[in-house]
């Protein structure tokens, strides 16, 4: 049903005309004030109450200058950002600040105690893989670097380095 059709039913049969409309751009609506609000039931809420509204206010619906789908879309836009503007209201920044410095602030105890497996992990490498660990990491070289610093194959490197990370894995996360 195309939209004159759906405002000429709203003139003559009111309740029609408004299920005719729902029928038609609810999914619609409700898509474009879920890309906005991000949350389901709040989506719906906001088209819903757009609806009472129209349905409120249907006699004024023939004097919209622009296409209905736009109104309509207008709207329940608006309706959204009114939603998150109410929600605003509500945010308290200073706990919430307050809150990410906290969540920010890296615990130095933890830290320590980290570096500190890391450095008896690394300690107890097999001499051949700590070497080539050690390379890579601290001295930052390439594994073709460490490849012909040792004379060895660079899938030999990759091998050692894939071995060393598994042993500090385990030393770091289990123990």
């Amino acid at each position: 049903m195309d939209d004159n059709m759906i405002l000429s039913l709203f003139e003559n049969k009111p309740k029609e005309g408004l299920g005719a409309l729902f029928d038609k751009y609810y999914d619609y609506l409700s898509g474009q004030v879920y890309y906005i609000l991000k949350d389901v039931d709040e989506s719906e809420d906001v088209i819903q109450e757009l609806f009472m509204e129209l349905w409120k206010k249907h006699e004024h619906l023939n004097s919209i200058n622009s296409s209905l789908k736009s109104y309509l879309k207008r709207a329940a836009i608006n309706r959204a950002l009114n939603k998150i503007k109410k929600r605003k209201d509500f945010f308290d920044y200073d706990a919430e600040l307050e809150l990410g410095k906290s969540i920010m602030q890296p615990n130095l105890t933890e830290i320590s105690e980290l570096e500190e497996r890391i450095a008896d992990g690394i300690a107890e490498l097999p001499p051949r893989c700590k070497e080539v660990f050690v390379l890579s990491r601290e001295h930052e070289k390439s594994y073709k670097e460490i490849s012909i610093e040792l004379n060895i194959s660079i899938k030999t490197v990759e091998n050692q380095i894939s071995k060393a990370l598994k042993i500090l894995r385990k030393k770091v996360l289990y123990e």
